[in-house]
């Protein structure tokens, strides 16, 4: 049956001497490979979570701090793993242009761990069409420990060829130079420009090329998967629209309603998440490329989608498309430069003074420190942004991302509720965090402190008006199951919803529209968790330091409206 589906491919693919037209569209799988992959058995293989049974404990935390994950382990797991394919059921159906453009992959490293590299370099190679793959070029930003020897280098080259250009910067340029010294050696229509920890999923490259094939002046993201520091485990990511907050930090807004209908086509991106993305290299140089003013890393991100957009392209995030990223465990000593200038901030004041116009001040206002470092010469920029006669900053926000100010605003709103939140039933005890590791913080009943309205900061709730509750700016009380824990904040509603009711003191969580669970206090556990909601349960009774009741009466205002997207 293998033989027979593997012979209608190539007659399809035209490999038996057949001539396709080129506006001709034909299936793009490589089904021999996914029948081999389907097969393999071992350690991570699909993707699933691995272990170590012996190890060298002082060599395992070595390589955790040092790495930011477990190099150990990933030492183990075959550097041609199968992964789980989590594409949407269509795109095993969908089709694209017989004649795509030739691709160059640009891949920029700093002695990055080396199994983890070379089963980035194999899953490419394995998983993408010979024909469409120009070269993959392997940026070396001055590793001072470079991750191959002599022997893995030269078996690299004997498998890959001349497909494999190896570019070794003598200066440690920083991520965004070292990619233009990548893009500037490329020879492929359309550069790809991706991580060094990811891995690639069968027939990840042509969906990313149509749109491009389709409009020159497009750009496209894939979905990124992600790939769990500790176990390796493949773990399917969500669609996504990118977008930012006033501290220019990347965050990801909700989907349209006509993007879900629409799924899986490609949808509009406002801000792509910076490290995996295509382009033809025509239009990557139309542009300006990146901004060479910029330092290291951060804010190149904004800069390219900012331009995409303003200046008559678009950004597409194309969910038949998906490659695994591989995340850093937060507390990593990882450091991509020994530089300890805020180089960052440099790079944040020079994109926001040439693209995003008055709006830039709103990030000075969010950000004071910005207003003093000097940026730099930025003429340059200003004349590529008048040469490509760009749209304006507020057109990018009205048409592109109409949602972001609703979901991040200029002046953020005062609190519906602040402070200790204190349990009736026992008035001395308010609810706390037990441990900063946000992923890990458990939800306890401790003894109040000091002032309800400003506890310390285990105590401190706020529930905002993105109607969630949260510690500091980044953490909020989220409900798996019935359990509760502290987690990052989503801004998209769903387990992080919340509505305090100061009338039958009742903490609610859950949309209106959805089956709402109420917090309760556990006086023998010393706990919280979530039942359903018993007015006249005394333990479901509670009181924030402060309440705005004129606040809380038109919480539901506008609300359907902050969720339609």
């Amino acid at each position: 049956m293998l033989i027979i589906v593997h012979q209608l491919y190539c007659r399809l693919r035209g490999e038996n001497g057949s001539q396709l037209r080129r506006d001709q569209l034909i299936d793009w799988h490589d089904y021999k490979a996914m029948a081999h992959d389907a097969l393999r058995v071992g350690l991570g293989e699909q993707g699933r979570a691995a272990n170590l049974d012996n190890v060298n404990r002082k060599a395992f935390k070595t390589a955790w701090l040092k790495y930011g994950f477990n190099g150990l382990l990933s030492d183990q797991i075959s550097v041609e793993r199968a992964v789980p394919d989590f594409r949407h059921k269509n795109c095993r159906n969908l089709t694209y242009h017989n004649e795509l453009p030739s691709t160059s992959i640009i891949i920029v490293h700093r002695h990055e761990y080396p199994s983890v590299l070379q089963r980035t370099l194999h899953s490419l190679w394995n998983r993408t069409p010979s024909e469409l793959l120009k070269e993959i070029i392997l940026v070396d930003d001055c590793s001072y420990a470079p991750p191959f020897d002599i022997t893995h280098e030269q078996d690299l080259m004997a498998k890959f060829g001349t497909k494999l250009k190896i570019l070794r910067l003598t200066t440690h340029e920083g991520l965004i130079r070292a990619r233009i010294a990548g893009a500037r050696v490329a020879t492929g229509e359309v550069l790809v420009f991706l991580d060094a920890h990811v891995e690639a999923t069968h027939n990840w490259l042509p969906p990313l090329l149509q749109p491009i094939v389709d409009d020159p002046h497009t750009s496209t993201t894939p979905i990124i998967d992600v790939i769990d520091y500790n176990t390796f485990e493949y773990m399917e990511g969500l669609p996504t629209r990118g977008g930012f907050d006033w501290n220019f930090v990347y965050t990801e807004l909700l989907l349209r309603e006509d993007d879900h209908k629409s799924m899986p086509a490609p949808h509009q991106n406002p801000v792509m998440n910076g490290g995996l993305f295509a382009i033809t290299a025509k239009y990557f140089w139309h542009l300006g490329a990146y901004d060479e003013g910029l330092e290291v890393w951060g804010g190149e991100q904004f800069e390219l989608s900012f331009k995409i957009w303003m200046c008559g392209g678009r950004l597409l995030e194309v969910p038949c498309s998906r490659l695994g990223h591989l995340y850093r465990v937060a507390n990593s000593q990882v450091k991509y430069t020994n530089r300890t200038e805020d180089f960052q901030s440099k790079n944040y004041k020079r994109v926001a003074s040439v693209w995003m116009d008055d709006y830039q001040e709103i990030l000075y206002k969010h950000n004071p420190e910005l207003i003093k470092i000097d940026a730099g010469d930025v003429s340059e920029r200003h004349a590529l942004r008048k040469r490509l006669n760009c749209k304006s900053f507020k057109w990018f926000l009205d048409t592109i991302a109409p949602d972001l100010l609703l979901r991040y605003p200029t002046v953020v709103p005062p609190d519906y509720a602040f402070g200790a939140i204190q349990a009736l039933a026992a008035p001395q005890l308010c609810l706390a965090t037990l441990e900063k590791n946000s992923k890990r913080s458990k939800i306890k009943l401790r003894p109040c402190s000091g002032d309800l309205k400003q506890p310390a900061a285990s105590q401190d709730w706020h529930l905002t008006f993105h109607r969630d509750l949260r510690q500091g700016d980044e953490n909020c009380l989220d409900v798996q199951d019935t359990t509760l824990r502290l987690g990052p904040c989503q801004n998209q509603g769903g387990n992080q919803f919340w509505y305090y009711d100061p009338a039958s003191k009742l903490l609610m969580q859950g949309e209106p529209w959805t089956e709402r669970l109420c917090l309760e206090a556990n006086m023998l556990t010393a706990r919280a968790h979530m039942n359903t909601c018993d007015s006249e349960n005394e333990n479901m009774k509670w009181k924030f330091g402060f309440a705005n009741r004129t606040l809380l009466g038109q919480f539901f205002n506008g609300l359907e409206k902050y969720f339609s997207y």
